[in-house]
């Protein structure tokens, strides 16, 4: 009897690698405002799969709302689409939810034989562990030259994409699925968002908005649209941003124009739970927790379970800051070292680390997985948050604060519970 196999698609991600691979290795990424062409030959893919064994799952996750390109493929295909959106930092987290659904796929009575992640990355190295805890086999697809060698060499087994005979369906020019005049827009009105939730004002500084584009599109320039400098590009968004420049001040301020139902009187009572998360964040700053941008630390979180999942150990903390500077600038190009420094300085503080055994740095023995690390930071920051604040917490804006999202806002809830009862 053929081995049986479970297949899941980081589609978004194989998208990206194959244009990547395109463009001389110069990084491209999937914008939500742009119809992107088709470039995957999933026909090819999913005929190696029959090859491999008897398929009993085959799920792919993205936000299909820009590949639209894909239909008629997809549509004749044997396979479940899973609709993931951006967080607020315009960024798909799929190998989140595609690592918690393998995971609970192996915790089945008869898990298939072999884990098949097409398009994947080092994000997924902890996958490793888990899978041959179970008696699997972990394969991988990905694109060469593109893919972390770290993930292939993570795989019991990997294939490259065009060896596998896959076609090259795309050959017209990259300018064609880039930046335009409504996605530069729509960039910029994410980045004001995310601005004016992080510094808790509606007006920003024109210096801080440039970097904030560049952080979701790393390719953005303003030339590209005709604007000879920044500043011209956003005067010319009157009906979209309104400026002010104040005397005594250097840089002129900029905030999103008000939409028509900002005055509902509902909305006014209720506390805005975005709002809520920035206040949050200075409660814990006045408690000595510098964070970083609520996503970077969840998204560091995932980087140090990598870490652990590998068992690997560092000499000094400048090395464990350097490859995790390395890890995320995978997703986000722009990232700092100070940022980086956070996360760890936070989890730190989470009693994460233990003493030094022959001058290497490790994980104390009581941590043996994602879940054990992301406890420890919730626990830390309801400690720190909840006990000075003279009202309720509000789980939903907590986990805006701790994650950027609101899906941990029952995990949030119960752990208080659990820790109140204590």
């Amino acid at each position: 009897m053929p081995n049986s196999l479970a297949i899941f698609w980081d589609f978004a991600q194989l998208h990206e690698s194959l244009l990547t691979a395109a463009n001389d290795g110069k990084p491209y990424q999937i914008s939500p405002t742009v119809t992107q062409p088709e470039v995957i030959d999933v026909k090819c893919l999913l005929a190696f799969a029959d090859r491999s064994g008897r398929v009993v799952i085959n799920r792919a996750y993205a936000d299909w709302r820009p590949l639209g390109g894909y239909a008629e493929s997809l549509g004749e295909a044997p396979l479940e689409l899973i609709q993931l959106f951006p967080n607020k930092l315009g960024n798909v987290a799929v190998h989140r939810q595609l690592s918690a659904d393998v995971i609970t796929h192996l915790e089945q009575a008869e898990p298939a034989d072999i884990i098949l992640i097409i398009g994947g990355g080092s994000e997924y190295r902890q996958l490793r562990q888990i899978v041959q805890a179970k008696g699997r086999q972990l394969m991988g697809i990905g694109v060469e030259a593109v893919t972390d060698t770290f993930w292939i060499e993570s795989c019991d087994e990997f294939n490259f994409y065009h060896r596998l005979g896959c076609r090259k369906l795309y050959t017209g020019p990259l300018d064609m699925v880039s930046l335009d005049a409504e996605r530069a827009r729509s960039l910029l009105t994410v980045a004001m968002n995310q601005l004016s939730r992080y510094y808790g004002t509606d007006w920003v500084q024109q210096v801080r908005i440039k970097p904030a584009i560049i952080r979701q599109e790393p390719d953005f320039d303003e030339s590209l649209l005709g604007y000879e400098a920044f500043s011209h590009f956003l005067r010319d968004q009157g009906d979209l941003i309104e400026r002010r420049h104040r005397e005594g001040e250097q840089e002129p301020e900029f905030r999103l124009l008000a939409s028509e139902d900002s005055g509902d009187e509902a909305g006014a009572r209720t506390p805005n739970p975005e709002h809520l998360a920035t206040y949050y964040l200075r409660v814990a700053g006045q408690q000595g927790i510098r964070m970083p941008d609520p996503i970077i630390m969840w998204e560091g979180i995932d980087v140090y379970a990598s870490f652990l999942a590998d068992d690997i150990t560092f000499h000094s903390f400048s090395e464990i800051d350097q490859e995790c500077l390395r890890l995320l600038r995978e997703d986000f190009p722009t990232l700092s070292m100070t940022e980086v420094k956070k996360v760890r300085q936070v989890l730190f503080k989470c009693f994460l680390f233990r003493p030094s055994v022959d001058d290497t740095i490790g994980f104390h023995e009581d941590i043996k997985g994602i879940e054990d690390i992301e406890d420890r930071y919730f626990d830390l920051m309801l400690a720190r948050i909840g006990n000075n604040l003279e009202e309720p917490f509000n789980y939903t804006a907590l986990s805006l604060a701790l994650t950027g999202n609101p899906d941990q806002a029952e995990r949030l809830e119960r752990i208080d519970g659990e820790r109140e009862e204590e």
